[in-house]
C-alpha cells in the first residue's frame, strides 16, 4: 500500500471531531522525535489528519501496520520481478555471447581453411605431378619384369632340355651296365658292352664328363667295382630327375608369381590412372571451395561487429534497469525503516496506555 493510498484510507475512516484526545496530542508530541525527512514529515500529516479526525490510536496502530505490509509486499514483488528480468537478461547476454563466440570461431577457422586450401592447391600439382613419374616408372618396371622373365624361361628351357638329355642317357647306360653285370654275360660281351657304352658317353657328353670318364673306368674293373659304379649312376640320375622335378616346381612357382606381378601391376596402373584423372577435378573442387569461404569470411566480418554492438547495448540495459531497482529498493527500504519506527512507536504508546488503564483501574478497585 502506497502512502497516497494510505492518505486516502485515512481520510475515508473514522468519524468526523473537531479535536484530539488527549492520547492522541500525547502521541503526536512522540512524532516529533522523528528524524526529518519528506517522508516522515507526510508520515507524520497523514496520522495527524487521521487523529484530528476522530480516528482513535489503535485504529492508527492498524492503518500503520497495513502500509508496512504493502511496503513489504511491493518490495517482494519487485524483487521477483527484478530476479526474473535480470534471468531475461543474462539468457539474452549469454545467447549473445555465444554467438559472438561462434562466429568468431567461424571466422578463425574460415582463416585457418583458406590458408590450407591454398596449401593443398599447391600438393594436388606437386602430387600430379608425382603421379605421372610413378606411371612412367611403373612401365619401366614392367618391362624390366617381362624382360627377365623371358630370360629365364629361356635358362629354364635350355636347363630342362639339358636335364632331360642327361636323365635319358643315363637311363640307356644304366639299362646297358646292368647287361654288362650280369652273370649270364660273358666276359667278352662284357667288355664289348662297355666299350660301347663308353664311346656313347663320349659322343654325348664329350670326353672329359664326369660320367664319360666313369664309364671309362668300368673297362678297367671287375664285375663288383662295375656294380658299385653303376649303383653311382643310378644316384645320378635320380638326383638329376629329382633336381628336375624341383626345377619344373620352381618355374611353375615363378610362373605364378610373374602372372601375379603383371596382375598388381595393372591394378596399380589403372588405380593411379584414375586417381590423375581426379586430381584435377580436386583441384577446382578446392579452387570453389576457397571462393565460397572467402565469401564467407566476409560475411562474418560484418556480422561479429553488429553482434559485439548488440551485445553491448544489451550489457548497458541490464545495468539501468538494475539500478534503476536499486534506487527504487534504497527508497522503498527507507520508507520500510521510517513506518516500522512508526508502528513501534504507535504500539508502544498504545501498550503504555493499557497498562495505565489497568493500573488505575486496580487503584479504583
Amino acid at each position: 500500500m502506497s502512502l497516497i493510498r494510505f492518505n486516502i484510507l485515512a481520510l475515508t475512516i473514522g468519524v468526523c471531531l473537531s479535536a484530539m484526545t488527549p492520547q492522541a496530542s500525547l502521541l503526536m508530541k512522540s512524532f516529533h522525535q522523528f528524524s526529518q525527512s519528506p517522508y516522515s514529515d507526510q508520515l507524520k500529516e497523514l496520522v495527524q489528519i487521521k487523529l484530528e479526525t476522530g480516528g482513535q490510536v489503535d485504529e492508527v496502530l492498524k492503518l500503520i501496520q497495513e502500509l508496512l505490509d504493502s511496503l513489504k509486499q511491493d518490495q517482494v514483488d519487485d524483487d521477483i520481478a527484478h530476479s526474473r528480468q535480470m534471468a531475461v537478461f543474462d539468457q539474452n547476454i549469454s545467447e549473445l555471447e555465444d554467438d559472438l563466440s561462434r562466429l568468431n570461431t567461424d571466422l578463425a577457422n574460415a582463416n585457418i581453411l583458406i590458408q590450407t586450401l591454398a596449401e593443398l592447391l599447391v600438393i594436388l600439382r606437386e602430387t600430379i605431378i608425382t603421379y605421372e613419374k610413378q606411371l612412367a616408372i611403373l612401365n619401366e618396371q614392367e618391362q624390366f619384369i617381362r624382360n627377365a622373365r623371358a630370360a629365364d624361361v629361356k635358362a629354364y628351357n635350355r636347363r630342362v632340355e639339358q636335364a632331360s638329355k642327361v636323365i635319358n642317357a643315363l637311363n640307356l647306360i644304366i639299362e646297358k651296365l646292368s647287361r654288362a653285370v650280369d652273370q649270364q654275360t660273358s666276359e667278352q660281351d662284357r667288355q664289348t658292352i662297355l666299350t660301347q657304352i663308353h664311346a656313347e658317353c663320349h659322343q654325348q657328353f664329350g670326353p672329359n664328363h664326369p660320367i664319360t670318364i666313369l664309364i671309362k673306368l668300368t673297362t678297367r674293373f671287375d664285375v663288383p667295382t662295375v656294380q658299385r659304379i653303376l649303383e653311382k649312376l643310378e644316384q645320378i640320375r635320380d638326383g638329376a630327375s629329382k633336381s628336375l622335378s624341383e626345377d619344373i616346381a620352381a618355374e611353375e612357382v615363378a610362373s605364378a608369381n610373374f602372372d601375379n606381378s603383371m596382375s598388381e601391376i595393372e591394378t596399380l596402373r589403372k588405380r593411379l590412372s584414375t586417381d590423375l584423372e581426379n586430381l584435377n577435378q580436386q583441384f577446382n573442387d578446392k579452387f570453389n571451395q576457397q571462393k565460397i569461404v572467402l565469401a564467407q569470411k566476409e560475411q562474418l566480418l560484418i556480422d561479429i561487429p553488429i553482434t559485439e554492438e548488440l551485445l553491448q547495448l544489451t550489457k548497458e540495459q541490464q545495468e539501468q534497469y538494475h539500478q534503476a531497482y536499486i534506487s527504487r529498493q534504497t527508497q522503498r527500504l527507507s520508507e520500510i525503516e521510517v513506518v516500522q519506527k512508526a508502528y513501534n512507536l504507535v504500539f508502544d504508546h498504545v501498550d503504555s496506555v493499557k497498562k495505565s488503564e489497568d493500573l488505575t483501574a486496580k487503584l479504583s478497585s
